[in-house]
């Protein structure tokens, strides 16, 4: 069983109601926006991340944003030090999400959830399956629910010239 049915799975038994749209494979962002236009102003970018010698962490926060690295080590008392991103080839061989296909419920008791606290203001949105070929739509309350996760700052804050930038 991959991911996606673990997730899918997930969200049955938790009696979420969701919605899957299948596309072509998407990566990055910018493919989202040529692929799959419509779905990208309400699309959670989810970012995998490992605190040494302990627990993973998938970071959710709007397409547009950036995460902000100090907040995220914050939000889990750690120190950025201890924070490590995970290259494509490892997320996919240690956490099973293929890469744009990244979502953020976990699906193993040592990953943790997070989102952003700007995702609150979304309703319904738009996040990946584990499958990049799959986009799963839901209501942002029951995905919190579902994915056990917190809410925390962990954007970075717009400057100026960085507003359109995406990671």
């Amino acid at each position: 069983m991959d991911v996606y049915d673990k997730i899918s799975d997930l969200l049955w038994q938790k009696g979420v109601e969701f919605k899957t749209h299948r596309h072509e494979a998407v990566r990055t962002i910018e493919d989202a926006k040529r692929i799959a236009p419509a779905l990208v102003p309400a699309l959670l970018k989810t970012v995998a991340f490992k605190i040494k010698d302990s627990f993973w962490v998938l970071a959710a926060v709007r397409s547009q944003d950036r995460i902000d690295y100090r907040k995220l080590a914050a939000a889990f008392h750690v120190n950025r030090r201890q924070l490590r991103t995970l290259g494509a080839e490892e997320v996919e061989s240690e956490l099973g999400y293929e890469v744009g296909g990244v979502g953020p419920i976990p699906v193993r008791e040592d990953v943790k959830a997070i989102f952003d606290v700007n995702l609150r203001n979304l309703g319904t949105i738009y996040c990946g399956s584990g499958r990049n070929t799959r986009t799963l739509e839901l209501k942002f309350t029951d995905l919190l629910a579902a994915a056990g996760g917190c809410e925390h700052p962990i954007a970075r804050e717009s400057s100026e010239g960085e507003a359109g930038k995406t990671a």
